[in-house]
């Protein structure tokens, strides 16, 4: 009795931090309508689509409107420890991405974001963290997408974030918001932003500048929304 009552909690504790999700349950977004979820094969006018959608189309002309379905209701990224730090610079380094992570929350998804040690939770997006990458990148989000009939699903295989050389030498205020900055420009692209905008002011800009600040911008925030009220999977042109 008392092992079947364990393997119920077991599972139990599976359904519920893993699989329980979905629009419409507590918490989480509204039902969207079909047809927003289902626009592979639909063409729409970029002279519509553009106006007013801040820097969406500077990468998106001439291709598909890729995002998450907002029927998945939340997003779970799932932060683990640095493997390459410990104690107390580990925790402010996780805080730093935890913190980055957050500023895109309910923009449009209410965020599950699990930090801890060891976790049971399914994930949508995971960090990666890295010492560096060929590229020299500060981070990288590594993002793809399948059709399933007229829906079109995105996936990612991690969200990679570089820790720099000075934080193995000492953790400071200034590394803390320059992890913070990459982790919000890297969270973007994983929401579906995959192109950059032309303007250091907004936090897409293409690189992490001296003056880049960790927030988004007017501009960050209307090309987000504007990329959620177009049909996922849709062609623009």
């Amino acid at each position: 009795m008392v092992r079947t009552i364990c393997w119920g909690a077991f599972f139990f504790a599976i359904y519920w931090f893993g699989f329980r999700s979905g629009c419409g349950t507590s918490g989480a977004l509204a039902c969207p309508p079909p047809e927003i979820e289902e626009g592979v094969g639909v063409t729409l006018d970029a002279r519509e689509v553009c106006r007013g959608s801040g820097y969406l189309c500077a990468a998106m002309q001439g291709s598909q409107v890729v995002r998450w379905g907002l029927d998945k209701g939340r997003l779970r990224i799932r932060v683990p420890p640095t493997e390459y730090l410990s104690g107390d610079a580990d925790r402010r380094v996780r805080d730093a991405v935890v913190e980055g992570i957050k500023a895109w929350d309910r923009k449009p998804f209410p965020l599950i974001i699990d930090s801890g040690d060891f976790t049971l939770r399914f994930w949508d997006i995971r960090v990666v963290w890295t010492q560096g990458m060929n590229n020299h990148a500060a981070g990288q989000a590594r993002v793809g997408w399948k059709i399933d009939g007229k829906r079109l699903k995105l996936e990612t295989d991690g969200m990679a974030v570089v820790l720099p050389p000075q934080v193995m030498m000492g953790i400071n205020d200034a590394v803390l918001e320059h992890i913070k900055a990459v982790t919000i420009h890297e969270m973007g692209h994983s929401l579906g932003l995959l192109g950059h905008s032309d303007s250091p002011r907004d936090i897409m800009y293409p690189q992490i500048l001296p003056s880049t600040r960790a927030e988004l911008s007017d501009r960050d925030l209307q090309t987000i929304e504007a990329l959620y009220a177009l049909p996922n999977g849709a062609t623009v042109q």
